[in-house]
């Protein structure tokens, strides 16, 4: 394999496939290829198909559970609290999200937390699912990778959250970020490819800027916004990880690491029926106005123009879907590796 574009549905098969022959359950496998495709078609390529390597050794391995289940551990009808029993979490992820979608139609708003989950990749994926009729939320806590404010060590996840919001003509609004400036899988890509990184991105172990992504992986990476990114870092932390009886913080297993545990990452879904607020026709044509009038400002200097969040992810899940994924270096490097692990056909570009 080299670095170019691929069909979407030729690396949803080829991730599919591995997942299944490192032992998870067939739908499962389908779920998670999915969900990691969806994140390569808006360009989210450090929750693409370069995770299908990492997946693949904790099966191997032992730590995601294939034969798990979502076990509903409180049901209040709006508010469900749920083990993910360490299978994989995209898989989990997304049953929690649609259980949160099929409860916010009777109640008009619900709530899904999950505890002892593994990564779950881009939660665009998840709030997204919400669109035909609502608004989604999600969040999750992750292993420990950055520095609170005024800290140098390493204690908060990049612990990220996305909101989706329906449009009715225009594209949805979908806003989906992690609480550090950058992921850390863009931190490590730029590692494995000898790259340099920008100063604000992460601190040695001495708390000191770097642009060294390998001395940024041994000291933290930072949050956005200074102490705001910092506090709500904290409290996704808190909401994700602690509220469902999960872990926090350093208690989580780096995905990287100790591939022989279960990571125990928390998740909290959400979703909201538009009808229950006003009706939806009505409220999309807002979010349409809306949008309208904030992409009619006048440009900032050296602007093309104002971008709504997910608009540009929209636009390129338009073009890569015919077009191909011009997948990085690195996330061709972990298809070939993992195909050569299990004995498969990678991926031909196109």
């Amino acid at each position: 394999m080299a670095p170019g574009r691929y069909d979407a549905n030729d690396l949803r098969v080829f991730c599919a496939l591995a997942l299944e022959r490192a032992g998870a359950r067939p739908n499962d496998a389908i779920v998670v290829s999915d969900g990691l495709i969806a994140a390569d078609l808006r360009g989210v390529h450090s929750h693409g198909a370069l995770r299908i390597g990492i997946y693949v050794d904790r099966l191997r391995a032992g730590s995601i559970n294939p034969n798990a289940k979502l076990e509903i551990l409180r049901d209040s009808g709006a508010v469900v609290v749920a083990d993910a029993q360490a299978g994989p979490g995209i898989a989990m992820a997304t049953r929690a999200m649609d259980l949160a979608i099929a409860r916010s139609k009777a109640h008009g708003v619900a709530a899904v937390s999950v505890r002892n989950s593994n990564h779950c990749g881009m939660l665009a994926h998840f709030a997204m699912r919400a669109l035909p009729a609502g608004i989604g939320i999600a969040i999750s806590n992750a292993d420990s990778q950055v520095a609170p404010w005024g800290a140098r060590a390493k204690f908060l996840g990049t612990n990220p959250l996305a909101v989706a919001v329906p449009a009715r003509d225009e594209p949805p609004i979908v806003l989906d970020m992690a609480t550090s400036v950058v992921a850390h899988a863009r931190v490590k890509g730029a590692a494995d490819r000898g790259e340099t990184i920008p100063s604000d991105w992460a601190v040695d172990r001495d708390g000191r800027p770097t642009t060294n992504p390998s001395e940024a992986l041994a000291g933290a990476l930072l949050t956005f916004g200074g102490f705001k990114g910092s506090g709500i870092s904290i409290l996704i932390d808190l909401l994700a990880g602690v509220l469902p009886g999960g872990r926090s913080g350093p208690e989580i297993v780096p995905l990287y690491q100790r591939l022989n545990e279960p990571q125990g990452v928390g998740h909290l879904f959400m979703a909201l029926s538009v009808e229950a607020f006003e009706p939806l026709a009505a409220f999309t044509a807002r979010v349409d106005e809306t949008v309208r009038r904030i992409r009619a400002l006048p440009p900032a200097a050296g602007a093309q123009r104002a971008f709504l969040p997910g608009e540009l992810e929209y636009l390129r899940a338009k073009e890569y879907q015919t077009q191909g994924i011009p997948l990085p270096s690195d996330a061709v490097a972990e298809i070939a590796r993992t195909a050569s692990l299990l004995n498969l056909a990678p991926p031909r570009g196109i």
